[in-house]
């Protein structure tokens, strides 16, 4: 049975953040939960860091 986004939420374990290993803006299933991990608020940070670069980097080269 798979969880909903809200029953993967709740069922958090202590001091960590439910990431897409894939964001959706690059093509991530927002709901599969293939795309999902749990990461410590240290390593979320850094995720998000990363991905924030790359769609940076790719939206620079759209817009030339």
């Amino acid at each position: 049975m798979m969880m909903t986004n809200d029953q993967q939420k709740r069922s958090r374990p202590l001091g960590m953040e439910l990431f897409e290993i894939t964001p959706v803006i690059l093509g991530g299933d927002p709901v599969d939960p293939k795309n999902k991990t749990w990461l410590t608020r240290q390593q979320h940070f850094e995720a998000v860091r990363y991905w924030n670069r790359v769609i940076h980097e790719l939206r620079e080269r759209k817009n030339g």
